[in-house]
């Protein structure tokens, strides 16, 4: 049987509520597949987007607020840096700072047998000097010996340190042998590394 306007219009009632029912389905689900779901998603996308960049901002906002105690900390990282540079002796003072370790040696009474600078030791941002150092002495020398190394204005680290009964007596003291490293340190700076292609 052909289907025609004048077949349609005789159809009963909720033959025609069905069909009109199924033909708006039809035409909601093809406006949603073609249209509608692209739609949504560009929409999803575009808010992700934007709550990232809400996210972002919120970030720099709050880096913005901090930035005069940001620059606060980098003024006093600096200083601080500084500091730390003028306590180690650059290259033209490390053989008088070497002789004033040898000098204190000498006045606090000690015997020195031995003063061996072993030459600088390269780290990343800085040079050791260690010098190796054997004397004889009461306990009390040594006491002051390392006390004046601790006065230095640099920075003078004694390690490896030993003491052994040397089984002598001078004027009612013990004396003592005494072996150690004093290692003081040297600030290196790096030369920039110059772009590629220029020398």
């Amino acid at each position: 049987m052909a289907l025609s306007l004048d077949t349609i219009i005789k159809w009963p009632t909720s033959y025609k509520a069905g069909a009109v029912a199924l033909i708006a389905v039809a035409i909601l689900g093809a406006y949603w597949q073609g249209f509608h779901r692209q739609k949504v998603k560009r929409i999803a996308a575009k808010e992700s987007k934007l709550n990232d960049l809400i996210r972002d901002r919120n970030i720099k906002d709050n880096i913005a607020k901090d930035k005069e105690k940001f620059k606060a900390e980098l003024v006093r990282m600096n200083d601080d840096l500084q500091n730390i540079i003028t306590k180690l002796p650059d290259k033209k003072e490390i053989p008088a700072l070497l002789k004033g370790i040898s000098n204190m040696s000498q006045e606090a009474g000690l015997e020195v047998l031995l003063f061996k600078p072993q030459g600088e030791q390269s780290e990343q941002y800085y040079s050791r000097v260690p010098v190796e150092l054997k004397f004889v002495g009461s306990y009390h020398k040594i006491g002051m010996f390392f006390y004046y190394v601790g006065t230095l204005p640099r920075i003078v680290n004694i390690e490896n340190f030993s003491i052994t009964n040397a089984q002598q007596k001078k004027k009612d003291e013990l004396l003592l042998n005494t072996s150690c490293v004093a290692t003081t340190y040297r600030y290196v700076e790096r030369a920039a590394v110059p772009p590629q292609g220029k020398k």
